[in-house]
C-alpha cells in the first residue's frame, strides 16, 4: 500500500478535509503519520488510495520506497 505525503504549505485541515472525505465515500480507515516536520497519509485499502491518487492529487504526492510494506 502506497502512503502520500501532503504537499508543502497543507496541513492539519487538509488532513481533516481528507480524512471526512474518506469517511464519506471510501472505507475511513486511515492514519496520520507525523515524521520530521512532514504529514503523511496511509490509506486503509485500495479503494481509500485511489481516493487520493484521484481525487486529491493537488494537496498530496505518492511516496514509494522505504516502507515495510
Amino acid at each position: 500500500m502506497m502512503k502520500f505525503r501532503v504537499k508543502e504549505g497543507y496541513g492539519q485541515s487538509t488532513v481533516r478535509e481528507i480524512g471526512s472525505y474518506l469517511r464519506l465515500h471510501g472505507s475511513g480507515h486511515h492514519w496520520v503519520e507525523k515524521f520530521r516536520g512532514e504529514i503523511y497519509v496511509h490509506p486503509g485499502d485500495e479503494p481509500d488510495e485511489r481516493i487520493l491518487l484521484e481525487e486529491f492529487q493537488q494537496l498530496v504526492e505518492p511516496v514509494t520506497g522505504g516502507d515495510d510494506d
